[in-house]
Formats: structure tokens, C-alpha cells, sequence
């Protein structure tokens, strides 16, 4: 399905909340300060059962170990989000309630707070730079070529949109600030 591991933070000591992907009313997220991903859920489980928690976490790296984003389809069970392939069972990782997330990790970014807000016009830019891995990373999460995306810069200093014509959701990419 989805390399959500690529656009969530590893190993930090400063920000462990960066480590984990949030599910939440009806979008999946995942940042890591410097690219956010917002998809919806539909887009990146296809449906989860009936009664699943509206909102829960899970690390990143054991979605990238588990090899969780080759999967066909998901179950929620207990604390548990199981993946299956067309040979069955990949495996499982631990979920974590909002209120066990707090308690153990701390707080989640407010990714919605940084999101361009897409009725406000933009600057005029003469240029702008940004870290290429980076995006090569959210394309990664969408599983397509870089030439296949719509860019919408929205200032010297504000986030980069990233949209793909044929999926729901998108990236985000921070700029790079550049003394001239």
C-alpha cells in the first residue's frame, strides 16, 4: 500500500511522537517535521472493521519491518493491527489508543495546523529551494514517478503541496530557507 515509513521521523529522542503514524478521522498521517503525508484511510487500508478505534497510533519502523505497505488488506484486533498478503498473514504491530499514546509518548502534531490553506492566494516567488530526497521520499509514499504530481508553491517560506491527479490524500514539503 503505502512507504509510510519514509515520511515519518526515525529514532529521536526530542520528538519520539515523530516515530509513530496517527490515525484519525479518516486520514492516516505521518510527518517528520520537514514532509507530512494526509491520506484517507480508505486510500491507505481500504476499510478497517466496524468498531475500530477513530483514532490510534503505530511505530513507523514496525509498518516498514513488517513489511506492512505490501499488504492486500487490514484487521484490527484487541491492540493490534494485523496485515494480510495473498499468502495470508504478514504480521502484526501494537496499536496504541489516543489516550495510551499520551501517556506513554506524549503529544502528536497538529498536522492539520500546518497545512496550506488553499483559499488564501499565494506570494509571488522568484525562486525557492527544497531538499530533493525529500521529495523523492512522498513520491515514494504514493508509489509514483516525480513527473506524474502537481506542485503548489505557496510562499518563499510555506509548505510545497504535493497532489497526484488519480489519488485522494497528499504531501507536504517544507522549504528550505536560503540566505542570498
Amino acid at each position: 500500500m503505502k512507504k509510510l515509513h519514509l515520511v515519518a521521523g526515525s529514532k529521536n529522542n526530542f520528538r519520539p511522537a515523530f516515530e509513530y503514524i496517527q490515525v484519525k478521522n479518516g486520514f492516516v498521517y505521518a510527518t517528520d517535521a520537514h514532509k507530512l503525508v494526509k491520506l484517507p484511510i480508505s486510500e491507505m487500508f481500504g476499510s478497517l472493521p466496524v468498531g475500530s478505534p477513530s483514532e490510534f497510533y503505530f511505530k513507523a519502523e514496525s509498518w516498514k519491518k513488517g513489511n506492512f505497505y505490501k499488504a492486500l488488506y487490514y484487521n484490527i484486533k484487541d491492540n493490534y493491527l494485523e496485515a494480510f498478503d495473498k499468502k495470508g498473514k504478514l504480521g502484526i504491530i501494537d496499536i496504541l489508543t489516543l489516550e495510551q499514546f499520551t501517556q506513554e509518548v506524549g503529544r502528536y502534531p497538529d498536522c492539520e495546523q500546518v497545512l496550506p490553506d488553499t483559499d488564501k492566494p499565494t506570494e509571488a516567488l522568484d525562486k525557492i529551494s527544497f531538499n530533493p530526497s525529500f521529495l523523492h521520499d512522498l513520491c515514494e509514499v504514493f508509489n509514483q514517478p516525480v513527473g506524474d504530481f502537481i506542485y503548489t508553491f505557496y510562499g518563499k517560506n510555506k509548505a510545497i503541496k504535493v497532489t497526484h491527479n488519480s489519488m485522494e490524500g497528499y504531501g507536504i514539503l517544507m522549504p528550505i530557507m536560503k540566505n542570498d
